[in-house]
């Protein structure tokens, strides 16, 4: 039994036995029944040919055990590999950007009552100033703090000095997302595994944020995750390749896509939800995306429309 250390919400183990190898989840980031509808799913991802590892039952049929008020679920062990999303060539963004319209696509068959526009709920702006001044009190409770706190101090004095200069641009949200369906949720690098070659992906994992979301919406989120630098910046080449990809197996219109993309930009100026995670559930797993993150948020700022116009480049 060996421990994997490269997920974030869930705990993971790679187990070794003589007859099999296997992947052991320990499921704290979704509930039981949320998870046997996941695996359901899977299964039938992995039936229409995607690259999807389906789940181990149980004797009595079941692909969600519970011991001891823990749930733990269990799929076939892949081999293959993670890249870092920055370093995938063109020609991966490519084949990435097609899987997700391909996954896409089949989410759409084989869940068709999730086929619907979804109207966005976007933070206003007094409700992120708000939340800005409730962590700053918040923080001003714990000085002097530790490292992460003077962090948090100084991010959230840069956010709202985002919020001042970009404010006026909060997106229409009464102006419905579509193309929209039942989508991965959480598409990114670190659960996309390829082969040795790097060539083709050969599964795609972690299907706990399943759930109905305008498709660019994930289209973008996945860009923003996989090809941001450290310093902030995204790769505006690897985004042009993965978004082309995609747009040629999923119709989405230029207009649709600007319109997913604002409204990701408008949630993450709007979010704190590395702060809420270690201030509220006392869960410091993601502080070390924060700083990452607050990054991104403030080159993106500065250069939307180079953003935007990665998306619809063909």
């Amino acid at each position: 039994m060996t421990p994997i250390t490269t997920g974030l919400m869930n705990r993971n183990w790679r187990l070794d036995t003589t007859s099999a190898s296997v992947a052991v989840k320990e499921i704290i980031d979704a509930d039981a029944a949320q998870s046997a509808f996941q695996h359901r799913v899977t299964m039938a991802l992995a039936e229409a040919g995607l690259p999807i590892p389906c789940p181990r039952l149980t004797t009595d049929g079941r692909s969600v055990l519970t011991l001891q008020g823990r749930s733990f679920s269990v799929v076939p062990w892949v081999r293959g590999r993670h890249l870092p999303g920055r370093t995938w060539n063109v020609e991966q963004c490519r084949c990435a950007g097609t899987l997700l319209g391909r996954i896409h696509l089949t989410l759409a068959a084989i869940l068709p009552d999730g086929l619907a526009p979804i109207r966005p709920r976007l933070p206003h702006l007094a409700e992120a100033q708000a939340d800005l001044d409730r962590y700053e009190t918040l923080l001003r409770g714990r000085e002097p703090g530790d490292a992460f706190d003077r962090l948090a101090c100084a991010r959230l004095d840069a956010r709202r000095a985002l919020l001042e200069r970009f404010g006026h641009l909060r997106p229409d949200d009464s102006t419905e997302l579509e193309p929209a369906g039942y989508v991965h949720g959480d598409f990114h690098h670190l659960n996309v595994l390829w082969d040795d070659g790097g060539g083709q992906v050969v599964a795609v994992v972690d299907w706990d944020r399943l759930g109905r979301r305008a498709y660019a919406y994930e289209l973008a989120r996945a860009t923003a995750v996989m090809f941001a630098a450290p310093s902030g910046a995204l790769d505006v080449t690897r985004v042009t390749a993965f978004a082309s990809a995609y747009r040629t197996v999923v119709a989405v219109t230029d207009e649709q896509v600007v319109s997913a993309v604002r409204c990701l930009w408008w949630d993450q100026l709007c979010d704190l939800w590395h702060l809420r995670r270690r201030y509220v559930r006392s869960d410091t797993s993601c502080d070390h995306l924060f700083a990452s993150s607050c990054a991104l948020l403030q080159w993106w700022s500065d250069h939307l429309s180079v953003v935007e116009q990665a998306f619809i480049v063909r």
